[in-house]
């Protein structure tokens, strides 16, 4: 189990990362670029995800996503509309970042690497943008499944391309730090 599921020790140079990229996952999710309105509209708080997600491997990634939703909830308007289930998603999705990429060495002229991260980030998108959510939306606002789909959320589909190239140009320059190598379970 602890080869698939491996969970690194929590030291305090750790934690402290875990809080800064919560801190800086908030201020990410409060930035978005619409593309079409109300269609296409991508937020890069993945980016973060993805970092977090290899510092601190599939179990604690989730755990850190859990936390982070409770807390953009609770800071954000609208926190009397909390949904436990949007906040276990999110956690999930948080995980398979961590499960993908923790441990992995990702370098932007590998071919064997954009092709790793492309099948990843279709998995993550497909999974969390065209099925779990839709399946959330039409469960707590009972707005039909194919219904969502008839009013874009297929258009979900163009931010696969986007996600590649962005995590495939930000992983390898993180990759470099060597504080955060070692906290990745990269070898120097």
């Amino acid at each position: 189990m602890q080869k698939y599921f491996p969970m690194p020790k929590l030291t305090t140079q750790r934690l402290v990362t875990i809080a800064m990229l919560i801190a800086l996952a908030y201020v990410v999710d409060q930035f978005k670029l619409t593309l079409i309105h109300n269609q296409l509209v991508i937020s890069f708080g993945f980016i973060v995800n993805a970092i977090m997600g290899t510092i601190t491997g599939p179990i604690y990634a989730f755990l850190t996503g859990a936390i982070e939703d409770l807390l953009t909830m609770l800071l954000s308007s609208n926190a009397a509309s909390f949904i436990p289930l949007w906040t276990l998603m999110d956690a999930f999705i948080s995980g398979l970042y961590g499960f993908f990429f923790y441990g992995r060495e990702i370098s932007y002229n590998q071919k064997k690497d954009w092709i790793y991260v492309s099948i990843v980030v279709s998995i993550i998108t497909i999974l969390g943008s065209l099925i779990l959510t839709p399946l959330l939306i039409q469960t707590y606002f009972k707005t039909p499944i194919m219904a969502q789909f008839i009013a874009g959320r297929w258009i979900k589909i163009f931010e696969i391309p986007v996600r590649i190239f962005v995590l495939m140009v930000i992983l390898p320059q993180v990759q470099r730090i060597p504080e955060l190598r070692k906290l990745m379970g990269l070898k120097k």
